[in-house]
């Protein structure tokens, strides 16, 4: 047999050689091994909005209007809630009922007191009279979990400071889980307070400023999400 002739055919063998070995991986009966003999785990699926709003239309069905205790409304793209002072709670409602929720949003100061003694958040499973928990900041670097009924606000979690919270003027994300009894405020990305209540297992959300000086406080409220646990 000419040389040339049998060289190409231990050739031709031996490729076929080796595509027979390689195809349980080409077959898709086996994944062949990664590097290092490690997997990366998929990431975990993000939870579906169950509802959302980034206040561009001033029809989304947030409350509006003019009180004694301040006004909300809708203002260049956001939601504010103005607290007239004095300790005047102000809160406005989304229309809407949840039970287990986690409520992201961001909170923007837009004015406070100069020594900045206010405080301004989320409320959760709120029933339609400002009862409900609410999930607050202030200007000056703290937070708190309140419980409201008709005789006023427990404090869950009592103000405590925090580097966290960005001072002043500023703008923060704010995150709370309303999850069964389970009570929970994050802050930038920070969980900060948790507690543990079982009053209220269902209402609407709302979005909350209170000025504890004879100057008001107005907070813009952005980029609003709704999600499962």
């Amino acid at each position: 047999m000419n040389k040339k002739i049998l060289a190409l055919s231990i050739l031709l063998m031996l490729t076929a050689l080796a595509c027979s070995c390689n195809l349980p991986f080409l077959s898709g009966i086996e994944t062949p091994p990664p590097i290092g003999g490690e997997t990366t785990p998929p990431p975990p699926p993000q939870a579906e909005a169950l509802f959302r709003d980034d206040f561009g239309d001033s029809g989304s069905g947030w409350e509006v209007g003019d009180y004694d205790e301040g006004s909300v409304g809708y203002k260049a793209g956001a939601y504010f809630v103005t607290s007239i002072g004095d300790g005047s709670t102000m809160w406005g409602v989304a229309n809407q009922s949840f039970s287990d929720i986690v409520i992201k949003v961001d909170a923007i100061q837009v004015s406070a007191p100069a020594n900045d003694n206010n405080d301004y958040g989320v409320v959760c499973r709120e029933q339609g009279d400002g009862a409900g928990y609410y999930f607050l900041i202030s200007g000056d670097g703290m937070y708190a979990i309140a419980k409201a009924q008709n005789e006023g606000f427990e404090w869950l979690v009592d103000f405590t400071e925090s580097g966290v919270i960005r001072q002043g003027n500023a703008a923060n994300h704010i995150q709370v889980t309303c999850d069964g009894s389970t009570l929970e405020l994050s802050v930038n990305g920070q969980r900060l307070a948790t507690a543990q209540d079982s009053t209220f297992t269902r209402g609407d959300i709302a979005l909350t400023a209170t000025s504890y000086e004879e100057t008001p406080t107005e907070i813009h409220f952005d980029n609003l999400v709704v999600s499962q646990p």
